[in-house]
């Protein structure tokens, strides 16, 4: 046998061990090198805390670098989990520890993308110890998945948000066997990593993965779920739980500790070829998990697991081939070849499900993460055997017909990673990638902003059937886990079949006029300017916060009037502080609408733009010309800055501020001009009238958001006032440029009534739009954590249209199986001509089938065969030709037949 003595030797023999390019079994059919220079990059994108130098993605920024700093220690650092902000250390240790054995393995491989894996592997790595500050303390997540993932938008903004993010710790009183084993892994695993290049990182690593490894052992339990991190850390059992992974009708998912125990006690022994960490992995291997041999039942032979994969809660795959490569003993050869040969040939005459596109179908939820984690184990142990075994092309060949399917090679003939090959996904359900700044999922059909290069979606059903679509997030949310094995198996490759990484790669993205300023509400007379100026800030590159905006307003004195005659005016609590005049140049001063103090910043619907009300009046009989006033003749000529730093547009005689292309283009306002005379071109045609006024936001607090569908004009539609009934009368509250406004200052749980009316630049209004009423709003309540074996238990809160009566609907019922199990998504669409404000869906299973709770996105009942769904609050509104999804997980025996008959609010659904 071949066992390792000195942690020095056996980090450069790790690296070393790995056979030169083979004989191809078959041709390179993609270049891998180029798609190992996405799949690193897609971490860089996940980062979170201060920006590194070395980053390359231009749409990042600093981010949540609070976290952490209420419990006294810095956890800004480390990887986003997915499409989320939520740091789970589970899942995060285990990226980790892949990728580190991705270098330990293969370190030739990566070739000029050796820095780069290194860069973000240390990334990682640096936060993990920031997490371990004393030998018995491991913070193991920051934030709370409740929270966050009713939140659309960039993490940029979350500090100033105030959002809550909490940090979890595991100590010898709240015990986590299985996240703290797996960091010590990871701390082990990557200081083979980093040995080479840097002993003493590499020493510091090992002796936290030591402190871990003993205060898992020692504080372990005896049935392997006894001590799991999920009674510690209640809230993650809808996400990450470590007890639950693969349902009850997977047995090869076994869903306890002993095997996170046996992971890190074989990368110890790996690193430090001390013998006492290969005893304890000899020790934990038996209790890891076993299910039936095949042909035995309840109670008959039973063998280690083999029916499922390596994942982030499933390690026993990987000690299979670490024990068997190491100490090269039968008992272990034969347990990795058992789970090998099941998902390639066949163990027994029973083979592992494969789609007919190929791809092996280990798991529903994110198929492609779990094959190409097999198929790194597949390449790790036919390297070992070498080319010349009769077995090395069986588990060769399966590696790269599963990283192929992934690239392409599949019956949709389309990539699942983004930015590579044919006809990437551009919708994954990834927040700060969407670049959508609202606060919620405002847009669910146009694709991503920035492209999140590397990332690959989660893959398709057992048919090979996918759908990009941004709401799916079992087969198109991304997450650091899911790119570990893909980007170990494209190092591997990319050795044997070469590549070339692309090159300008990442290159700059489009941009558009992120922060800018607009007027509204125009009215010249003889007597001065009054108008609204809109500071509005959708930064995107990256996101920001306009701590100090000011915006400026450039008019020249005309005739023989002074600057002690001009009086400048406005501003308003909602709005921002109006001064002035002050002298630009020569006769040339401004106004300036200053909103220190009031940050304007993308994510948040009421604040990522602010209003100010302006007025600049001249005494009865002083001449007043617009006409030449600099801010009159263009839109770009109302400048923004930040403090004194000139963020967007043009003073009078200055430089303009670089300006990205193409631009939005945002509504300039119309002309100043002198009070109207009779004219024969006079417009006297009014604005059509709003339509469709409902309630487009569900987080507000004593407000009511309002979005109507926008009017038409011959001239163009200038503004809208809204009003709101006080009384027995209408009164007008406030305007918009805009078919966007937010009623503010109400009363949460009161019912209000609104309408809206437009107007065009000749003063022409339109008739009144139909009213709305609402009740104010007192923001999203925090959901209870609910099990679901999602890292997304629901999409994020899309906006909730108005409330008022119920029109025609139609339900979509699918669901994803896994034999015995089933996960079910229920779209449920408006395609009626009004609003529904609170639903019950009701329908029957027409078998025995049952529902796990508590399912997500509704509440769910179930008596016999007969299941209700109720609304929650953030979701009781659809606006007609809108649709929601919720969901829930169920079981069955025998067959999963769909219902047939679906009821909204009593109505007959289609």
């Amino acid at each position: 046998m071949r066992l390792l003595s000195l942690g020095g030797v056996a980090a450069i023999l790790a690296a070393l061990l790995v056979p030169g390019p083979a004989p191809a079994q078959a041709a390179s059919s993609y270049n891998y090198t180029e798609a190992l220079q996405k799949s690193i990059y897609f971490y860089e994108a996940q980062q979170s805390g201060k920006k590194p130098a070395w980053s390359r993605v231009e749409w990042r920024g600093d981010r949540t670098l609070n976290d952490g700093k209420a419990a006294g220690v810095d956890l800004s650092g480390g990887w986003y989990d997915a499409g989320d902000h939520v740091k789970f250390g589970f899942p995060m240790a285990f990226t980790t520890t892949m990728l580190a054995w991705g270098l330990v393995e293969n370190r030739t491989g990566y070739g000029t993308q050796l820095t780069p894996m290194l860069n973000n592997l240390k990334w990682a790595t640096d936060y993990l110890i920031a997490a371990h500050p004393e030998p018995e303390t491991l913070y193991v997540q920051v934030g709370d998945g409740s929270v966050d993932h009713a939140y659309w938008g960039p993490p940029e903004v979350i500090d100033i948000k105030g959002m809550a993010r909490p940090v979890y710790k595991i100590t010898p009183t709240c015990k986590g066997t299985d996240v703290v084993a797996e960091t010590a892994a990871a701390m082990a695993a990557s200081s083979m990593a980093f040995r080479p290049a840097d002993p003493s990182y590499a020493d510091t690593l090992l002796t936290h993965a030591k402190q871990l490894f003993t205060f898992a052992d020692t504080t372990k339990g005896s049935n392997g779920q006894d001590t799991a991190y999920t009674s510690c850390v209640p809230g993650i059992s809808g996400y990450y739980n470590s007890t639950w992974e693969g349902g009850s009708d997977h047995p090869g998912a076994t869903k306890m500790y002993w095997d996170e125990l046996a992971w890190a006690a074989v990368w110890l022994y790996q690193a430090t070829g001390t013998g006492s960490y290969l005893d304890k992995a000899r020790e934990f291997y038996p209790k890891m998990g076993s299910e039936p041999d095949v042909g035995q039942g309840a109670g008959g032979t039973a063998v280690p697991a083999y029916t499922f994969g390596l994942g982030w809660n499933d390690k026993e795959y990987g000690v299979y081939a670490l024990m068997a490569t190491l100490t090269g003993e039968q008992q272990y050869k034969d347990d990795v070849q058992r789970y090998l040969d099941y998902w390639t040939v066949g163990y027994k005459g029973k083979k592992g499900p494969v789609t007919p596109g190929g791809l092996a179908y280990i798991f529903n939820w994110a198929s492609l993460r779990m094959a190409l984690n097999t198929a790194w184990v597949a390449l790790v142990y036919a390297d070992h055997l070498g080319p010349d075994d009769p077995l090395y092309a069986r588990y060769h060949d399966f590696a790269k017909r599963q990283v192929d399917y992934a690239l392409g090679d599949n019956p949709r003939h389309s990539s699942y990673m983004v930015g590579f090959g044919t006809n990437p996904p551009t919708h994954v359900h990834h927040r700060a990638a969407s670049g959508q700044y609202l606060g919620y999922m405002s847009d669910t059909s146009g694709p991503n902003l920035h492209v999140l290069y590397g990332a690959l979606a989660g893959g398709p059903d057992q048919t090979d059937a996918y759908t990009d679509s941004r709401t799916d997030y079992v087969r198109n949310e991304v997450a650091i886990d899911y790119n570990s094995g893909i980007t170990n198996v494209l190092a591997r490759f990319a050795k044997e079949y070469g590549g070339t990484p692309a090159a300008g790669f990442p290159a700059p993205e489009n941009k558009y006029d992120e922060i800018h300023a607009e007027t509204g509400n125009v009215y010249t007379g003889v007597d001065g300017t009054s108008l609204s100026v809109t500071i509005t800030n959708t930064s995107n590159w990256p996101p920001r916060v306009l701590q100090s905006g000011k915006a400026r307003y450039y008019f020249t004195l005309d005739g023989s009037i002074s600057v002690s005659q001009v009086k400048v005016t406005g501003g308003d609590s909602n709005g921002c502080a109006v001064t002035g005049p002050t002298l630009a140049q020569d006769r040339t001063y401004y106004a300036e609408v200053d909103c220190t103090g009031k940050p304007i910043y993308p994510g948040d619907a009421q604040l990522y733009r602010r209003s100010t009300q302006l007025r600049i009046s001249v005494p009865n009989g002083a001449t007043w010309d617009p006409s030449n006033d600099w801010s009159a003749s263009a839109a770009s000529h109302v400048p923004v800055y930040d403090g004194n730093t000139l963020v967007w547009g043009t003073p009078p005689g200055g430089t303009p501020s670089p300006s990205p292309s193409p631009s939005p283009s945002p509504s300039p306002s119309p002309s100043p001009s002198p009070s109207p005379s009779p004219s024969a071109s006079v417009d006297t045609t009014p604005p059509s009238a709003p339509t469709g006024l409902w309630v487009c936001g569900a987080d507000f607090v004593n407000a009511v958001p309002m979005c109507w569908t926008a009017s038409t004009d011959d001239t163009g539609v200038t503004g809208y006032d809204v009003y709101m009934k006080q009384g027995t009368s209408f009164t007008k509250i406030g305007s918009s440029t805009s078919a966007l406004y937010v009623a503010d200052k109400l009363v949460a749980g009161t019912s209000y009534t609104f309408y809206v009316v437009a107007r065009d630049a000749a003063g022409n209004t339109s008739q009144p739009s139909a009213t709305l009423t609402a009740t104010a709003q007192s923001g999203l309540p925090t959901p209870s954590p609910s099990p679901s074996p999602s890292r997304s238990p629901s999409p994020s809160p899309s906006p909730s249209p108005s409330p008022s009566a119920g029109g025609g609907c139609k339900v979509t019922y699918g669901t994803s199986d896994w034999g015995g199990g089933f996960t079910a998504t229920v779209t449920l669409a408006n395609t009626g001509t009004t609003a529904i404000n609170g639903w019950t869906l009701k329908f029957a299973f027409p078998g025995n089938q049952t529902i796990t709770p508590p399912g997500w996105s509704a509440t769910w009942a179930q008596t016999g065969a007969n299941v209700t769904a109720t609304s929650l609050d953030w979701n009781k509104a659809i606006n007609p030709g809108q649709s929601i999804q919720i969901g829930f997980n169920g079981a069955y025996t025998g067959s999963n037949p769909k219902p047939t008959a679906f009821t909204l609010n009593g109505t007959t659904c289609s």
